[in-house]
């Protein structure tokens, strides 16, 4: 468990993958997804095994301090070698989307990787039609690295992507990493 102020970040479990999949299947998360198809519970089993014990992908759900259910954060191509990694993140409770619940998961997050993980960078890829997505790595030092037009077509609509990187002394530097390390743990 990583603990923060206003969240816990718990490792995934089979007790979390049916309501994850709920989540990942709702309009309101896959409309922000690169793949959008829908996940049905055998495929999620599936998933869930190939992941679970894998030291290149790590799940975690977000947690309140109450204990709720809010969402998911995780690294994907975990390259211990390399040190990189891709993160991810999403709220699937609708009315905790605007909440600092999802920062301080991301930043835990992020903290995590650079710290324990011993990562020197993680990057990823955003859609450019998801700015709040865009702002919150942003905040966190992220840096644009490339704009890809037209990247994917889904349902008839070409979609444009946002590659992104994050080294660990932005992280350190960038103004999310100053707001969360004042909190009171």
């Amino acid at each position: 468990m990583i603990s923060g102020v206003f969240v816990d970040l718990k490792k995934m479990d089979e007790n979390d993958i049916e309501l994850v999949r709920q989540w990942r299947n709702s309009r309101e998360v896959s409309v922000h997804m690169i793949s959008k198809s829908i996940i049905s519970e055998e495929q999620q089993i599936r998933w869930f095994k190939s992941v679970k014990d894998s030291a290149s992908q790590l799940y975690f759900v977000i947690q309140s301090k109450t204990g709720d259910k809010l969402g998911v954060v995780n690294f994907n191509k975990i390259d211990s070698v390399n040190g990189t990694a891709e993160p991810g993140l999403y709220i699937g409770v609708t009315s905790e989307r605007n909440s600092l619940y999802g920062m301080e998961a991301y930043y835990l997050l992020l903290k995590y990787g650079f710290v324990e993980l011993k990562l020197q960078k993680v990057y990823g890829t955003a859609l450019a039609s998801n700015p709040t997505a865009l702002k919150m790595n942003r905040s966190f030092g992220y840096t644009i690295e490339e704009i890809i037009k037209d990247g994917q077509i889904v349902d008839g609509v070409a979609i444009d992507f946002v590659k992104l990187f994050l080294l660990k002394e932005e992280f350190y530097a960038s103004p999310m990493m100053k707001f969360f390390a004042r909190s009171p743990k």
